[in-house]
């Protein structure tokens, strides 16, 4: 059907119009999907995979390892108190790979505390410091098998963590509770 009373030019402008409206449809869609896939790619797969990588790098940094070793003291026996008192050191040895602040050496089980007093001490990666410590035993109360330490340390980037279990070697200090608690009582 023809319309005799719009022009020739009118219908094909409008023709040209709607063409244009779906070109712009068309592009408009395919920009909107493409913005999408881009947010989705990064989102769901970008994201996780450059957090994973700043983790491993984080962990690379961060990787704090310390051995703790327990040095022979002044032994002193409270008879009355059934406890004995050791004036020692602990040897840390600094076995990661970065330079770390050695805050704290405490343990607290049953029947043992250990403290040091509260400073910083570098301990540069591959070596040794020792720290001062106060151990005291309560002979009334059972030994336990093995000494757990938490250290409280400082890393290069500034980072105080503390280092839950560390295992304390402390064969001279066991030695002398054992010792110290046979003479007393």
């Amino acid at each position: 059907m023809i319309d005799l009373d719009q022009p020739a030019h009118d219908r094909r402008r409008r023709r040209l119009a709607t063409g244009r409206a779906l070109v712009l449809v068309v592009v408009g869609s395919f920009l909107a999907g493409g913005v999408l896939g881009g947010v989705a790619t990064y989102l769901g797969w970008y994201r996780p995979l450059a957090a994973s990588v700043d983790q491993a790098d984080q962990a690379d940094w961060s990787t704090v390892s310390v051995l703790l070793f327990a040095e022979d003291g002044v032994l002193t026996v409270d008879d009355e108190q059934r406890r004995v008192r050791i004036e020692a050191q602990v040897t840390v040895v600094n076995a990661g790979p970065e330079m770390v602040g050695v805050l704290a050496v405490r343990v607290d089980q049953p029947g043992v505390t250990v403290r040091s007093p509260e400073k910083e001490r570098q301990v540069p990666p591959g070596t040794t410091l020792p720290v001062d410590v106060v151990v005291e035993w309560n002979c009334a109360v059972d030994p336990p098998g093995e000494l757990i330490a938490a250290v409280s340390l400082e890393t290069e980037d500034e980072q105080v963590r503390k280092m839950v279990p560390a295992t304390l070697s402390g064969t001279p200090w066991i030695e002398s509770r054992r010792k110290g608690c046979a003479g007393s009582g």
